[in-house]
């Protein structure tokens, strides 16, 4: 008897163990953040969003970038906004959800032709669930002032100094306030590179803004061959309307011509009698 009580405490107390490790890690689990769908933080965790820029072919004079996260999950270190390589940069952290960057300094340009930091920032982990650390690039230009065509967009996330995810794309933000209003030259390519030093030059997809003509949003992610072809449509119809106008213009002054050459002929044959009839008077006079 003795033997069979011993043996069903054993199994309880088992049972019980066993519950306890499962609600320990259900309990780890309703703790843990995922950020941009890879990386796994707990709340209370201070992390580390480090944004990294490569593979140039310019030196950077100027840029103008929006950093996107949400304040419901992660708190921001307004003081931790780092740039290793730019001096003198102008940014807002005061706005909630969004960092708005700006720089430039044509004496001093940036290199980024291997891989370096392009700025880092800290957060406080407030809640579990999922979020995003997102960007939105509306200017990056070189010397010659036009957008970068060559670069390489990657990101680390680093909880306690210790890197858990590195060399990952950065999301780009659809928010759409910047879409409508902050699509600058540059394109922003969801693969992290640029349109020359792509891989996949043949589906290289993009996330693209609107641009404000006459009071409404034009979609510029229209199709380029119709939009040259509503253009060169519109070509012609300016030059047909054009030359009609002016063959009017022509036949009319044609006709004003034509007039005014009769009216003169009319007028000196008129005159020519007149001094016929004088002259034939004055014979008769004799």
């Amino acid at each position: 008897m003795k033997s069979i009580s011993s043996k069903i405490i054993s199994i309880f107390l088992i049972v019980m163990a066993l519950i306890s490790v499962s609600s320990t890690a259900f309990a780890a689990e309703d703790e843990e953040l995922t950020i941009n769908d890879n990386a796994k933080v707990k709340v209370g965790d201070r992390i580390k969003y480090t944004l990294c820029l490569a593979d140039t072919t310019d030196t950077i004079i100027g840029f103008e970038l929006r950093l996107f996260y949400d304040h419901n999950y992660l708190e921001l270190d307004k003081n931790s906004l780092n740039f290793d390589k730019f001096n003198g940069v102008i940014y807002n952290t005061e706005l909630e959800d969004m960092i708005p960057i700006n720089w430039t300094n044509i004496s001093s340009p940036a290199d980024f032709s291997k891989k370096a930091t392009f700025l880092s920032v800290e957060f406080r982990v407030l809640k579990s669930g999922e979020t995003d650390i997102s960007q939105f690039v509306s200017e990056m230009y070189g010397d010659d002032m036009t957008y970068l065509k060559s670069y390489t967009w990657t990101y680390d996330i680093s909880v306690n100094d210790e890197t858990i995810v590195s060399d990952q794309v950065p999301k780009i933000s659809e928010d759409e306030d910047t879409l409508q209003k902050k699509q600058g030259g540059i394109i922003n390519y969801l693969d992290g590179k640029g349109e020359e030093n792509t891989p996949d030059k043949d589906n290289h997809s993009a996330v693209i803004g609107y641009t404000v003509v006459a009071t409404e949003y034009v979609d510029v992610t229209k199709d380029v061959s119709n939009s040259n072809q509503n253009g060169n449509s519109s070509v012609l119809t300016t030059v047909i309307i054009g030359a009609a106008v002016l063959i009017v213009i022509i036949a009319v002054a044609g006709v004003l011509i034509v007039r005014k050459r009769n009216a003169s002929t009319d007028s000196s044959e008129d005159s020519t009698n007149n001094d016929f009839s004088v002259d034939e008077t004055n014979e008769n006079n004799k």
